[in-house]
């Protein structure tokens, strides 16, 4: 139930007023005069704020500005027998949401009411949404117990104070969008926008445009201007994923940005100030970018301030019982079928994993042996295959000094594992992984029928 305040010097029409919204759900709360209203504004929180204009010592509008000052998340309905444009154009000045004149209709002033309500429903979803995200994205929602990663943990405290570049590095999978936010959120920036990007899910052109926005005719098909992620990220932080994959003229623009602290839209003539932390983030090594000339110098060098290295699973399995722990308990159809635990012989068979696609590998192989486990424990008939069963010691443990396999199937497997942690990082998407591993689309077929690779198996993986 909302609070309503109606502020009016006539006693039938506030009357009038209180019976109907009192009708219409609302807790009402009434004052004959401006000043008697400000006292119980100052009292009590209020939804709106329902007042007259003309009234004897303190006016309408003088109450409207003490709300716009005092009470912002209160909306205001101005309500007079002497309504102009002029007036109108007034009480919007003063923050009033809207204006009706005498004599009206209870209809209008029910819809005015409740465009107000659903713009306040609307708006207190987002502030939870908000909180939820920032409560789910800082650093106690990131769990381990892993001395590499209480390492990583002390250097994200560090660096959030700084607004340094940030290079976040690790392994597909190993989580570092939520250190991104992580850094974010424990920064003076937190009350800004989080904007994220993938430059390697958008071709080359369509990666400007979504980065600087857009005038109305830029190109065909820009019939409306947009505002790009550098500006909606303005006093907050822009994070880069897979920057590796951003071409060199688009570096030398991004650069200017950053080094300006200005963009300006395609087809545009106006620069805008920004202000803006940039976190990136790849999973290959730089240094060879840089060899081979596909990442500029000059650009590596700015936003590789501060370097950020984060473990893969592998590096850090003592973080696996509390990981699957928590996966089990977020998980709504683990909760609702009390799956609470996984053996014992199965969290033997999961250290002896090498993990390749990490936590979200890990959160994939749990959920799909949740959909599948009929107790309330998930055994090793509930882990999924293909790919592969986690079971498979021999996959991160192949050794060839004692024997036990033969150069051909040592080189086997290190194929299907290299095919395998292809086929992750691009979601079983075969001419992407085709051109990563130099072989046509054929080829790569053909060697994952030799594996009993199948591209459905990987689309949630990556």
């Amino acid at each position: 139930m909302y609070n309503v305040l109606i502020v009016e010097d006539h006693d039938r029409l506030r009357e009038q007023l209180g019976q109907f919204y009192e009708q219409e759900g609302f807790r009402v709360t009434t004052a004959s005069c401006g000043e008697e209203g400000i006292k119980k504004l100052d009292e009590d929180r209020f939804a709106i704020v329902v007042s007259d204009v003309k009234m004897p010592g303190m006016d309408g509008f003088q109450v409207a500005r003490h709300v716009r000052e005092k009470h912002p998340d209160t909306d205001v309905i101005l309500i007079t027998a002497f309504g102009n444009i002029k007036q109108a154009v007034e009480a919007m000045k003063l923050g009033a949401s809207d204006y009706i004149t005498k004599p009206f209709q209870p209809e209008a002033i029910r819809l005015v009411s409740e465009k107000l309500i659903e713009k306040r429903r609307l708006l207190d979803e987002v502030r939870e949404l908000r909180q939820k995200v920032h409560e789910e994205h800082n650093l106690e929602n990131i769990l381990s117990k892993s001395p590499k990663m209480l390492k990583v943990f002390d250097l994200i405290r560090s660096l959030a104070e700084t607004d340094s570049g940030v290079m976040i590095t690790g392994e597909t999978g190993t989580g570092k969008e939520l250190v991104a936010r992580a850094i974010h959120n424990l920064s003076r920036r937190k009350a800004k926008q989080f904007v994220a990007i993938n430059c390697g899910a958008f071709p080359d052109t369509l990666l400007e445009s979504e980065l600087f926005g857009y005038e109305k005719g830029a190109f065909t098909g820009a019939v409306q201007s947009r505002a790009g992620k550098i500006e909606i990220a303005d006093g907050g932080t822009l994070f880069l994923d897979e920057i590796e994959t951003m071409a060199p003229p688009m570096q030398v623009k991004l650069l200017r940005v950053l080094q300006e602290r200005e963009v300006e839209r395609l087809g545009g003539n106006r620069k805008v100030k920004v202000d803006m932390r940039v976190v990136a983030a790849t999973n290959v090594d730089l240094k060879i970018c840089l060899a081979r000339g596909t990442l500029r110098e000059d650009f590596y060098y700015r936003i590789n301030v501060i370097p950020l290295q984060l473990p893969p699973l592998r590096e850090r399995l003592e973080d696996l019982p509390v990981l699957i722990s928590h996966i089990l308990n977020k998980h709504p159809v683990a909760q609702e079928r009390k799956i609470r635990q996984v053996a014992p012989n199965v969290i033997d068979q999961m250290l002896a994993y090498r993990w390749p696609g990490n936590i979200r590998e890990l959160e994939n192989i749990l959920e799909r042996a949740i959909v599948k486990c009929q107790g309330e424990l998930i055994e090793d008939v509930d882990l999924p295959a293909p790919p592969q069963r986690v079971v498979d010691r021999h996959y991160s443990n192949v050794s060839h000094s004692n024997g036990e396999f033969s150069l051909k199937q040592w080189l086997l497997r290190s194929e299907r594992e290299y095919l395998r942690s292809l086929l992750i990082k691009y979601k079983g998407a075969i001419s992407l992984t085709a051109k990563e591993a130099k072989v046509d689309n054929k080829t790569l077929y053909r060697k994952m029928r030799r594996h009993g690779l199948h591209k459905e198996s990987f689309k949630d993986l990556g």
